[in-house]
C-alpha cells in the first residue's frame, strides 16, 4: 500500500511539473491569470475593511477572528480552482468528445488521471500567499496560542478539508455519465462555496444544515479557524475527520457505476 501511494505521488508531482511547463511557455496568460485572482482577493480585503473599520463582533466573533476565517476561506479557494475545478469541469467534455478514451488505456486510476491530471498554480499562488497572510494577521491579533496542537490542528483540518473538496465537488460532476452534462447541478454546488466566506456558526436553519451534513461545504473551510479559536464540540470534531472517507466512498462508488455506463467511441 505504501509503495502505491509513494508510486501515485511521484505521478502527481509529475502532473503538476507539466502542468508548470505548459503555463511557462505561455506565461502573459498565467500573470493574468494570477491578476484575476489578485483583483478577486481584494474585493475580499474590503470585508476586513468594513470590520476593523465598525469593530462589529459578528455572532462571537471579533474582527480578528474573522479575519483568520476569511483567510482559511481565502487559501483554500485557490487549491479548490488550481486543484480541482480545472479538472472537474472538464469531465463532462471528456464524456461527451470520447476523449476519456485515452486515459483509459494508461496503467493507472482512471479516476485519479481523469480528476487531476491539470493543475493552474497562477490561482493558487496567489490565494494561499494572501489567506495565509490573513491568517497570520488574525492569529497574532487574537492572540492565538502559537503552539505545536494549535498548528498541528489546524494544519490537520486544511488538509483534510481539500480530501473532502476533492469528493464534495467532484460527486455533482459525476453526473455527467448519466446526463453528459452536469454544469447546472455542479454551478449549483459551487455556489455554496462562497458561503464558506463567513464562519458557518452565524448561518441558522436550513443553510446550516445542508452546508454541515448533506453537501458539508462548511466543514472544508471552517473547521480549522474553529478549532483554534476553540468553538469546536467534540461532535463536529468527529464529524469534520469522518466526512471526508464518507464522502470520498460516496464519489467512488458514484465513479464505478458511472463507468459502467460509459460507452468507448471506439467501441
Amino acid at each position: 500500500m505504501l509503495a502505491t501511494i509513494k508510486r501515485y505521488l511521484i505521478i502527481y508531482g509529475l502532473f503538476v511539473k507539466f502542468s508548470i511547463m505548459s503555463q511557462m511557455e505561455y506565461r502573459v496568460n498565467f500573470f493574468i491569470s494570477a491578476g484575476v485572482q489578485l483583483a478577486h482577493i481584494c474585493t475580499k480585503l474590503t470585508y476586513i475593511v468594513v470590520l476593523y473599520s465598525t469593530g462589529v463582533v459578528i455572532n462571537g466573533f471579533t474582527p480578528d477572528e474573522m479575519t483568520i476565517m476569511i483567510g482559511t476561506y481565502t487559501a483554500l479557494s485557490g487549491v479548490f480552482v488550481s486543484f480541482f475545478l480545472i479538472n472537474f469541469d472538464s469531465l463532462s467534455g471528456h464524456i461527451q468528445r470520447g476523449t476519456l478514451d485515452t486515459y483509459i488505456v494508461k496503467p493507472i486510476s482512471l479516476q485519479f488521471i481523469a480528476t487531476l491530471r491539470h493543475v493552474d498554480l497562477a490561482f493558487a499562488a496567489v490565494s494561499v500567499v494572501a489567506g495565509g497572510a490573513m491568517v497570520a494577521v488574525g492569529w497574532s491579533r487574537a492572540q492565538v496560542p502559537l503552539t505545536p496542537p494549535n498548528v498541528l490542528g489546524f494544519l490537520g483540518f486544511i488538509f483534510w478539508g481539500i480530501f473532502l473538496t476533492y469528493s464534495v465537488f467532484l460527486i455533482p460532476n459525476i453526473i455527467c455519465f448519466w446526463t453528459t452534462a452536469s454544469s447546472g447541478v455542479s454551478a449549483l454546488v459551487g455556489q455554496l462555496w462562497d458561503f464558506n466566506n463567513m464562519p458557518m456558526t452565524i448561518y441558522d436553519g436550513v443553510i446550516k444544515v445542508l452546508g454541515t451534513f448533506v453537501i458539508p461545504v462548511f466543514l472544508i473551510t471552517n473547521m480549522g479557524g474553529l478549532f483554534v479559536l476553540k468553538k469546536l464540540s467534540p461532535g463536529m470534531i468527529a464529524w469534520s475527520v469522518l466526512a471526508p472517507v464518507v464522502f470520498f466512498a460516496i464519489s467512488r462508488i458514484l465513479w464505478t457505476r458511472g463507468m459502467k455506463r460509459y460507452v468507448s467511441v471506439s467501441g
